[in-house]
């Protein structure tokens, strides 16, 4: 049985050529942006901002994917590049040190990194490249290995809980396994067109997947390689993200056109237990990357048409009011990472070439 819920149109145009950059920004050190949680229940967001904007812990060209190590030490930045006939394309991932903001050594990677995923016992770290590779990084090191190719443009990365398999959504419509200790492919999985995202819930036992041109999200059983029954979601399914408990899985939709609520953007939450999809939430514009907060309350939602980060309450799924973090033509925000203690959003920003810091404040 195949569930549905609201369908909108796709666009039929993804992520990819619609990256726009401005070059360098210098750090800032100066200015704040505070985001009040009221209580438990979250009833309210409201913005306090000390200064031009949040504070900007990395600057480099076109910032576009994040990574974030398990125990909040060190943050990878890679640099997507900028495009233009007076541009180069970018080629490193940067570490920075959360504690100082100061960036190390840019780690060499392929063509146009932007995706990236660390194993859960913090010791790799992949990144993903238009250029067809993953690069395997140590994290104790910063050093590069030999990249790993099982197709082109791999659009997502996922690493099981225990960090013995990797998965890389790369080609048409295969999602491919590959062992953490050898670096070597398994067997593709067939899923649906286009796989553009994938996360793993935290038992380690099923794999999601989001097919951007079939509009489903297909789970696959990690023990054995077989995908389930697809879940129809709306057309341009391209972020997911799980609930710390494992009870709830959200799909950001970025179709342009729906024919219940013209110009909808929306987060779909679907019940894991039955696989059923719940109300669409509405977002704003181009909702591209979802950061689930550690403690499972929040769920932030990066929205790169309206230059937005939505935040939305999981126990009730309401959205909060949005917090502007660039001007909504720029295409920004473009990833999302959340640091341990729930305490501390980064938003990169690839027009901006920043990274900025929010800084989450419970009362």
């Amino acid at each position: 049985m195949t569930h549905s819920a609201v369908q909108p149109e796709n666009d039929a145009v993804g992520s990819r050529g619609r990256r726009l950059s401005r070059g360098r920004r210098r750090v800032l050190v100066a200015g704040a942006l505070v985001l009040v949680v009221a209580g438990v229940g979250v009833a309210a967001v409201r913005l306090a901002a000390a200064g031009p904007g949040p504070p900007v812990v990395y600057s480099g060209r076109g910032p576009d994917a994040l990574a974030l190590t398990p125990d909040g030490r060190t943050l990878y930045v890679a640099d997507w590049g900028r495009r233009g006939f007076w541009s180069r394309n970018g080629h490193t991932v940067t570490p920075v040190s959360v504690a100082t903001g100061s960036a190390g050594r840019p780690i060499r990677v392929g063509n146009e990194p932007e995706r990236m995923v660390i194993t859960p016992d913090g010791k790799m770290l992949y990144v993903g490249a238009n250029d067809g590779s993953v690069t395997p990084v140590s994290v104790a090191t910063d050093r590069p290995g030999p990249p790993i190719r099982v197709g082109q443009y791999p659009d997502a990365l996922a690493v099981t809980p225990d960090s013995r398999t990797l998965y890389i959504a790369a080609g048409g419509h295969t999602v491919t396994p590959v062992s953490v200790a050898t670096g070597r492919p398994g067997r593709p999985i067939n899923v649906g067109r286009l796989p553009d995202a994938l996360t793993i819930t935290p038992d380690g036992r099923t794999l999601y997947v989001a097919s951007y041109l079939a509009n489903t999200i297909t789970p696959i059983d990690v023990a054995t390689g077989r995908p389930g029954t697809p879940i129809v979601v709306g057309h341009a399914p391209v972020a997911l993200a799980i609930t710390p408990g494992g009870r709830t899985l959200y799909v950001a939709i970025n179709g342009d056109k729906n024919p219940y609520f013209p110009g909808g953007h929306y987060v779909v939450p679907i019940d894991v237990a039955t696989g059923v999809p719940g109300p669409a939430i509405r977002v704003g514009g181009g909702p591209g990357a979802l950061a689930m907060a550690p403690d499972g309350r929040m769920l932030y939602v990066a929205c790169g048409d309206d230059g937005t980060i939505t935040p939305i309450v999981v126990a009730t799924g309401r959205p909060l009011p949005p917090i502007r973090v660039a001007p909504a033509w720029s295409g920004d925000p473009s990833a999302l990472a959340v640091a341990p203690g729930s305490r501390v959003l980064y938003v990169a920003n690839q027009a901006a070439g920043a990274v900025a810091v929010i800084t989450l404040t419970t009362r």
